[in-house]
């Protein structure tokens, strides 16, 4: 009897370890989940907006203004991305199809351009509110980072057309 009365001591200990180990491990999955989400929260609807040239010249504040401003019209985007996706889908379908059908492809693409020009127009219109927004001396610093982005860029456009051609 004492025999049996070990063996259900042990068993009861060991279901009691399980019990504390599997309550530790869900507490710090949630515990985990916190700290995670404090360090790295999630992507913003829009996670960046680039304008081109004019990304690199703007200050990290009018960067997160146009980013704010960005993600108030991120319905438009994520419209924009749903649709891009659905016609890549359609894209890839249509040129494997055989015989492909170039009439079909002629009109995703077309979507896909139409789609590109709504993101510019966008961008422009939030570029100019921004411009708008800026002191003076905020525009001629944002000007002079515009310079200085150019002549770094036709240094190296000049440097790469002073290399020989590639065979």
């Amino acid at each position: 009897m004492a025999d049996s009365e070990t063996k259900n001591c042990r068993g009861l200990r060991w279901a009691l370890i399980g019990s504390v180990t599997l309550n530790l491990l869900v507490a710090g999955v949630i515990v985990g989940g916190f700290v995670a989400h404090d360090r790295h929260p999630p992507r913003p609807v829009v996670g960046d907006v680039s304008l081109g040239a004019f990304t690199e010249a703007l200050s990290p504040e009018d960067r997160d203004a146009l980013r704010r401003a960005a993600q108030k019209r991120g319905g438009d985007f994520r419209d924009m991305r749903r649709a891009a996706r659905a016609d890549m889908t359609a894209l890839i379908g249509a040129l494997q199809a055989d015989p492909w059908n170039r009439a079909e492809v002629e009109k995703i693409l077309a979507r896909h351009k139409a789609r590109t020009i709504e993101r510019v127009d966008i961008g422009e219109t939030l570029i100019f509110d921004r411009l708008e927004e800026m002191s003076p001396e905020e525009r001629h610093a944002f000007a002079e980072r515009l310079l200085q982005g150019a002549q770094r860029f036709d240094k190296r456009v000049e440097h790469d057309d002073d290399r020989p051609a590639k065979p």
